[in-house]
This record gives C-alpha cells, sequence and structure tokens, in this order.
C-alpha cells in the first residue's frame, strides 16, 4: 500500500474510533428513531465521499462532488439537532458538538491530501476521545482512549520507518517484532495509568476556575461538575434544572400560603402573604431576590398614561396547578434506593422501631464555604473515605414528610442559604430528617453526601453475631430454605448472596394490583408476593445467618427514569419500594435487593479482589491454557515450520515472480526463527551461499535455485523449479537451518 494511502486509512480509522466514543453517551438518552437516522445519514455520507474520490462504484469525473459530500457528512450531527428540536425531540446542542469534532475529524481524512491538514484531523480525534471519556459516567469509557492511542502510536511507528528508510537505507533493520512489542507495552502502560488515577482527582482545584469539562463548580456544590458537557453549563445556566433552584426561585416560593424554610420582605414582592402555620424559619437579605423573577407589589402606583387594551389578569401560580406528578426529582445516580423509614423489629405480622424516638443534632462543617450538616456517627468517616463520597441533588415536589429520602450511608445534607444547624436532625433509626416540620417545603432543593461502600469493606466487615432484638419473630419454614440455599463452609458474604439469588430466581414478584400474597407464610407456601415480603424474608434470613437486618421503605429511582432534557430523574407516587440492610461489624448498614426486577446495589470490589476473583473461578482454565502457551512456545520452531511448509505446498497455482516471492519471504521467516537473519544491504545470492557452504551439495541447490531467480527476474519467465532442481524450500527448513549454524560455528 502506498505511503500517503496508509496514512490516509490510519487517520481515518483514527477519526471513526472517535466518533465511536461519542455513541456511548447519546444511545441510551436519545430517541431511538433519529438516533439510527443520524447514523444511517453518517454512514451514506462517508461511503459516498469515500466512493467519488476513488471511483470506485461512479465515474472519476465526480470526484469534485466529493467536497459537496464531505460537508453534508460534517454538518450532518448539527442539521440533526435542529431538526428533532423543532419536531420535539430534543438532541442536546453539546453532544451533537462533540459529534461534529468527530464528523469533521473522518471528513478531513477523507477528502485532504496535505498531511498537515491529515495530522490536524488527529489532533481533533485523539481531542474528542479523551474529552469524551473524562465526561463519561461509564467506568468502560477508557477503553475508547486506549484504542485510538494504540491506533496513534501503530501510525507513529510506521512514519518513523519510512523516514528512516528514506535517510539510511543502508543501516535500518527492520523487525517484525518491534511493532507489536510495542503496541503491547503501550496498552500495559495505558491501562496501568487508567487504573491508578481513576476517581483520584475528584477534588482537583483546577476545574473550579470554570474550565471545561465541568462548567466550574465542585461535586459538593454540582454533581454535574462530575460529567460536564450536557448537564454541566445547564447547573448554571438553565432555570428549568434542580441544580439552579436557589432560595428564592419560583412563583410558588412567593406566592404559596404555606411555611417555607425563609422570611423575606421586598420592596419589589410587596407585603408578604401571611402563612396558614408558622414554622421555624431563616431570615433572608433582599441581595436573594432574583429580579427576573420578581414580581410587583400588590398595590400597584398610578400612571400619567391609559391603555384601552385591557389584558386578562395573570393566574396566579399554585403548586395544586403544577402537572409533574413526581414526588421528588433527584439528580445523582440512578437504579438507587432513597431511604425515608427503617424497622428493625418484626412480630410475624409488623415491622416496629425498637430505638425510643428521638432526635440527634447534627454537626456544621464548612465545604468550599458553604455549610453541610452531617451526621455524628458519619464524621469519622468523611476524611477516610474522601475518594468515596457522592452527591447527589433532591428537589421536592409533593412529598409530604419531614423526613429526607437519602440514599445509603448519607453523611451530610446541605441547602443553599440555609446556616441553622436545628433546621436538621437524624432519627432514631437513623434516617435524615428537618425536625418541627410538618412536611419538607415544597421546591426545597436538598444537596445529599453519601459514602460509597466497596465489596472489600462488606467481606472485612461481615461477620455473624447475636441477634439482641426482643420477640424476634421464628419460623421453621426459613430455617429449613436457609439450610437448603446456604454452603456453611463458603464465606459469609457468600451465604448471603446465595439466599438472595436463590430468592430472585425461585420466588416471583407480584406488583400491586395482583393478587399477591397476604402474609409471609403464604409468600412461602406459594413462592410470589409484593416487595415488602421479599425484603422481609431476607431479613429474617440473615437473622437465621447471624447478621443483624432490618427493613427500610422509600423510593427506588429507575434507570430508565432520567430526563436528560430536564437534568434530573423523576421519582413517581408508583416507585414506593421496600427493601432490607444488614448491619457490618463496625456499625455501617449496607443494602440487598432480594427483589427481581430491582437492580441489586453495587458495591466495586478492589483490583486485588476481582483477580481473586477470577482465578478462583478460573483457575483450572489458566492451568490448562498456561500448560498450552508453554508448549506451544517451547514448540515453536516445529509448528511455525510446519504452518510455513503448508503455505508453500498450496503455492502452486501462483505465478512464478510470485511464487519467488514468496520462497524467499519463507527462507527469510525461517532463518529469524533459527537466529540467522539476513544482515542489512547483503544480497539474497552471497547470504543464501553464506549459510549453506558448509553443506556441498545443499550449496549446489541453492545455486541452481538463485540462477533460475535471476532468469525470471531479468531474463525469460522460467519456472522457479524443474525436475531436475531441488526444491530449496523444501530443504532448507529450520531444523536444517539450525544445523548448518552450528556447522559454521564450529
Amino acid at each position: 500500500m502506498p505511503t500517503w494511502s496508509r496514512r490516509r486509512w490510519e487517520s481515518i480509522v483514527l477519526a471513526m474510533i472517535a466518533i465511536a466514543s461519542v455513541l456511548p453517551l447519546r444511545y441510551f438518552v436519545e430517541a431511538p428513531t433519529w438516533f439510527f437516522l443520524e447514523m444511517a445519514c453518517l454512514v451514506l455520507s462517508g461511503t459516498l465521499t469515500e466512493c467519488l474520490l476513488v471511483g470506485t462504484f461512479l465515474p472519476k469525473r465526480w470526484e469534485k462532488m466529493s467536497l459537496l459530500s464531505a460537508l453534508v457528512l460534517a454538518t450532518c450531527p448539527a442539521a440533526f439537532a435542529f431538526l428533532s428540536r423543532a419536531i420535539g425531540s430534543p438532541i442536546a446542542f453539546e453532544i451533537s458538538l462533540l459529534t461534529t469534532f468527530g464528523t469533521t475529524a473522518l471528513a478531513v481524512a477523507l477528502v485532504c491530501k496535505s498531511q498537515r491538514l491529515r495530522s490536524l484531523s488527529l489532533v481533533v480525534s485523539g481531542f474528542l476521545v479523551l474529552f469524551t471519556a473524562s465526561i463519561s459516567d461509564s467506568p468502560y469509557a477508557a477503553g475508547f482512549p486506549i484504542l485510538w492511542m494504540l491506533g496513534c502510536v501503530w501510525h507513529l511507528i510506521a512514519n518513523h520507518w519510512e523516514r528512516l528508510d528514506l535517510a539510511m537505507p543502508d543501516a535500518v533493520e527492520r523487525s517484525w517484532s518491534l511493532r507489536p512489542t510495542v503496541l503491547v507495552l503501550t496498552f500495559v502502560v495505558l491501562a496501568g495509568g487508567t487504573y491508578l488515577v481513576k476517581g483520584r482527582f475528584n477534588a482537583s482545584n483546577r476545574l473550579s476556575l470554570g474550565i471545561m469539562p465541568t462548567s466550574g463548580g465542585n461535586k459538593w456544590s454540582d454533581p454535574a461538575a462530575r460529567s460536564g458537557v450536557g448537564s454541566g453549563e445547564a447547573a448554571i445556566a438553565a432555570k428549568n434544572h434542580a441544580e439552579s433552584f436557589g432560595a428564592v426561585d419560583s412563583e410558588l416560593f412567593l406566592e404559596s400560603t404555606e411555611s417555607s424554610l425563609f422570611d423575606m420582605a421586598s420592596d419589589s414582592l410587596g407585603d408578604p402573604i401571611k402563612p396558614k402555620s408558622w414554622e421555624s424559619r431563616q431570615a433572608i437579605g433582599d441581595e436573594n431576590v432574583i429580579q427576573m423573577h420578581s414580581k410587583a407589589a400588590k398595590s400597584q402606583k398610578g400612571s400619567s398614561a391609559f391603555s384601552t387594551d385591557r389584558m386578562p389578569p395573570k393566574k396566579h401560580q399554585h403548586f395544586s396547578d403544577a402537572t409533574d406528578a413526581s414526588v421528588v426529582q433527584w439528580d445523582g445516580p440512578t437504579g438507587i434506593r432513597l431511604a425515608m423509614h427503617r424497622y428493625d423489629q418484626f412480630d410475624g405480622r409488623e415491622w416496629t422501631q425498637s430505638a425510643e424516638p428521638k432526635n440527634q443534632t447534627v454537626v456544621r462543617r464548612d465545604i468550599y464555604e458553604e455549610p453541610w450538616f452531617f451526621d455524628r456517627t458519619m464524621t469519622k468517616r468523611l476524611d477516610q473515605a474522601a475518594d468515596q463520597i457522592t452527591v447527589g441533588l433532591l428537589k421536592v415536589i409533593r412529598l409530604n414528610s419531614q423526613r429526607i429520602p437519602a440514599p445509603m450511608l448519607t453523611a451530610g445534607v446541605h441547602i443553599k442559604d440555609v446556616e441553622r444547624g436545628d433546621f436538621f436532625g437524624v432519627a432514631e433509626d437513623g434516617s435524615l430528617l428537618m425536625p418541627g416540620r410538618e412536611k419538607i417545603p415544597d421546591t426545597t432543593v436538598i444537596h445529599i453526601a453519601s459514602i460509597q461502600l466497596t465489596e472489600d469493606e462488606i467481606l472485612a466487615n461481615l461477620q455473624p453475631a447475636p441477634i439482641q432484638i426482643a420477640d424476634d419473630y421464628q419460623n421453621a419454614r426459613l430455617s429449613t430454605y436457609v439450610k437448603d440455599w446456604v454452603n456453611p463452609s463458603s464465606s459469609p458474604l457468600d451465604q448471603l448472596q446465595s439466599v438472595i439469588t436463590r430468592l430472585r430466581t425461585d420466588f416471583t414478584f407480584q406488583r400491586a394490583g395482583e393478587a399477591a400474597a397476604s402474609s409471609l407464610e403464604d409468600f412461602l407456601n406459594n413462592k410470589q408476593g409484593g416487595d415488602h415480603l421479599f425484603a422481609t424474608t431476607v431479613a429474617m434470613m440473615a437473622r437465621e445467618l447471624g447478621f443483624p437486618s432490618r427493613l427500610v421503605t422509600g423510593f427506588y429511582v429507575r434507570p430508565d427514569s432520567f430526563d436528560l432534557a430536564a437534568g434530573h430523574a423523576r421519582v413517581l407516587p408508583q416507585d414506593v419500594h421496600v427493601w432490607a440492610e444488614i448491619r457490618l461489624e463496625d456499625g455501617r448498614w449496607f443494602e440487598v435487593e432480594a427483589t427481581p426486577s430491582y437492580v441489586q446495589p453495587h458495591y466495586q470490589p478492589s483490583l486485588w479482589l476481582r483477580a481473586k476473583k477470577f482465578l478462583r473461578a478460573n483457575w483450572l482454565r489458566l492451568v490448562i491454557g498456561l500448560a498450552v502457551v508453554l508448549v506451544v512456545w517451547r514448540t515453536y520452531r516445529v509448528w511455525v515450520d510446519w504452518v510455513l511448509h503448508g503455505i508453500w505446498s498450496a503455492s502452486k497455482p501462483l505465478k512464478p515472480r510470485m511464487k519467488l516471492r514468496l520462497a524467499m519471504a519463507i527462507i527469510e521467516c525461517r532463518a529469524n526463527i533459527a537466529g540467522f537473519s539476513r544482515p542489512p544491504g547483503q544480497s539474497q545470492r552471497k547470504w543464501l551461499e553464506e549459510l549453506v557452504q558448509a553443506d556441498r551439495p545443499l550449496l549446489a541447490a541453492v545455486q541452481q535455485f538463485t540462477n533460475l531467480a535471476d532468469a525470471l527476474v531479468f531474463g525469460d519467465a522460467a519456472p522457479l523449479t524443474t525436475p531436475n532442481t531441488p526444491d530449496v524450500v523444501y530443504l532448507l527448513n529450520v531444523r536444517k537451518i539450525t544445523a548448518l549454524m552450528k556447522d559454521s560455528s564450529t
């Protein structure tokens, strides 16, 4: 392949990798019809551009039309973004811009013949791959940069050899193993570096300067700062996103008669409306009013003009007018559970909380000059697990409760402009709440910080312990199931996981409205029931194994509930869910999900733990594979020689010149394996004669072979071998070359 063609195709492939890196960000959040239409348009325009350039299917005179086709390819994502918005199926402009970067790089790689422009295509595609990996939440996003860098390394090595060939043709020695070796080393370095830096830059101060991809902010104030484009700028500028709601940013706050968190008076607002009930409030200054949302005072001033165009009065906004059926809106990871109530005592029918009702106070800690309020029992773990903290945003819509729906191991909360610690408390069951209120005010946005738990921590701290709860419920059927399902010699976590797996596979989940089991006995007999029975069963079975457990009620954030345009997930009344928690030795509780159709909690294992699991599950395959590799490595000279022998045997139909090239390639390959490569600049005739000079009969055969080869190349098109000429390719196998080397050395 010509040099320019190789460089062109390498830049095309790298640009296609860059486009592919954007697709995972789009596929799960866009309308499938528009997504596939846009991809089809890209494929068609790219194929048409290539056909116009090389004249594969179309006349060569149409080559100039390739520029128009390349322009369509480059602008296709932007056109689809505007078109989709026009018909009500929006595609995020930021994501379309990223795709446009990739299509532009591909168009440049297709049509440009200048090496400088082709290098520009490489720079653009490289930027796109790295940027999309940095804003992606997927743990596999680093695969695209690694793949792109491997391709780029191959590209650079090829260019390096070409420059050396042109500069020093007699001094360059090629090695077939150089490129694969460099690629393998590059992959090891990239993969190792990716693992080492994974999750270690959450608190980077450089990103707080407003440099992309975070659009400013930090994970404590804006979850979008972790993922940047798509929601980063929306967190700052978009009115309808949960992140942008401040203390006073809503007509509902200004006109509602319900109690709020703040007490404010403003000339632009007029006299404050008196609430029906009075609860604790915090004074807030006039500077917090967002003027674009301000209302005129009730008593409007007179005017020197009077218009006959009388407009009907603007309807006042009330919360009952809202069309969104959400209970809360959640901006954070989906497929999780938001807990509200916990119960630790079961009498066979009802769950209750054994601890006496009391509210513990919280501890204030300022983070990025913002007040946060933490559970006292969790403050010690904040500094120990700084890289395991996740912050989500909860916007209350119509919750009607003083408790805060929060993920597992929630450590603290923050509400913009709220500095009073008595606004928050910790209930007897460990749940965060706002005491002294009938409910959390509507449209309140709460930042929630939770600590992620790893599988290694669970393995280290999950041990059987005495159940210290009076009147604990006992059931013979539960004990029988546990004995049948659990291997006593396995680890505590494996025992618990065995119970969960059997419940999720052998039992059937019945949704609300179906004829579900009415008691735990019915559930165990019929093996079907609601999520509360699954949670109760796994909690009681955990106690049979010696693990303290409790029941949890709250909301389930469905994986498909995230709305990209709105920037949050909608949690509906039907998303009420019940699950269980198990206590560790250090006092922490972790979730277990036994109900089918609900995503189980994911506890990230360390690399060492994943390696041990892999070895334990695949040790036999690894031993067999290692044995095969050792045998192949020890006998590679034999089987490579067999393969080359088969290739030569199948070459009889080839033309003489092609057969000559194949013969020399096979002989040189065998010599390389034997450790006797042809020196750079030495002719093949001289090299072969030096190789076989210790064997006189073979030397004569080689001379006949080279004479026929010279005649074939420079004279008549004679066959490579004749009936009287020995077949040198058969004679010069790896074993023979090795023996000749030993003879020449002695």
